[in-house]
């Protein structure tokens, strides 16, 4: 037993060094290499993103790495791989329609040492070289996605006062209906959305929603009126709904994570945390939730999945 447990030692050492090595050849090498082609596209900053949507309008999907990985077959903590999804994903990202644009990720663009993780950020260029050869183009100008990451990812924190309230400024005096998982609670406990006329809730799965993709689409058509601002709070699922939406003439914003970013702000020591009585898929802990009892939340619900 022991000789074998040696021999097992041996093996995870030598994979581990291994792993080292692949990842200093794909940082030093491959990075800068895919970033020569990334760094031609046209991705507008955060703070203009937000201007783009307040000036047009517009309903916006955003990618990020957990898109790009359900592309390219593989899926993560919160959506198992679809091939459908795989397919929706790359309609979206390659035929544009009016009133609609892309978000992806300004740290694809260049290697940002100014930011967080920008060594994994290089593996997803990395990782995805070949994909976005084929999805995207320098001649499309981008929002980027991560307007709505405006906090944990910034290594000077010292303007995310600002741009926050820049950024409520989207639904500001206006009727807003959130779709989001049912134990995400955009919102909820917080001062988010405290500048909004009205707030409405259609709730789907916790995880996996584009299994039920079309009865939350119905749900949405059958509650949400013309008037309101949709918020999509449901990872990949929102990416294509936000699409969707689009195309019926709704106005419709995929928000990612953007509540727990602005519970992480609010905290203020720059770390992340579980939060409490929310669905923290980034987080030890955070997918154990609480139910919630809040009554001014259980009123806004006008359409929850019972599965």
């Amino acid at each position: 037993m022991i000789k074998y447990i040696k021999k097992l030692s041996k093996l995870l050492k030598l994979n581990v060094v291994y792993h080292q090595v692949e990842n200093m050849l794909n940082y030093n090498l491959l990075a800068p290499l895919a970033y020569r082609w990334t760094s031609k596209l046209k991705i507008l900053k955060s703070m203009d993103s937000v201007q783009y949507i307040l000036d047009n309008h517009c309903s916006v999907s955003r990618y990020g790495d957990g898109e790009f990985a359900v592309m390219r077959g593989e899926g993560n903590v919160f959506q198992n791989s679809d091939a459908r999804l795989a397919q929706r994903l790359i309609e979206v990202m390659t035929h544009p329609i009016a009133h609609h644009v892309i978000g992806i990720p300004s740290l694809i663009k260049e290697d940002c040492k100014e930011y967080r993780a920008s060594t994994f950020w290089s593996m997803v260029v990395v990782q995805n070289r070949k994909l976005f050869k084929q999805v995207l183009s320098d001649k499309v100008v981008y929002l980027d996605s991560l307007f709505s990451r405006f906090y944990f990812l910034n290594n000077d924190k010292g303007q995310c006062g600002l741009y926050v309230a820049f950024l409520k400024k989207i639904w500001q005096e206006r009727d807003i209906i959130i779709v989001e998982g049912i134990q995400t609670r955009s919102g909820v406990g917080n001062d988010l959305y405290s500048n909004a006329c009205s707030i409405q809730r259609i709730l789907g799965p916790a995880t996996s929603a584009f299994d039920m993709y079309d009865v939350i689409l119905d749900a949405i058509v059958q509650h949400a009126k013309r008037n309101q601002l949709i918020l999509l709070s449901m990872g990949m699922t929102a990416t294509v709904l936000a699409y969707d939406l689009a195309k019926l003439g709704y106005w419709a914003i995929d928000i990612g994570h953007l509540d727990l970013e602005y519970e992480w702000f609010k905290l203020g020591d720059g770390n992340r945390y579980a939060i409490r009585g929310k669905y923290t898929s980034e987080v030890v802990g955070g997918q154990n939730v609480d139910e919630c009892i809040d009554p001014q939340y259980l009123q806004q619900i006008v359409w929850k999945y019972n599965g």
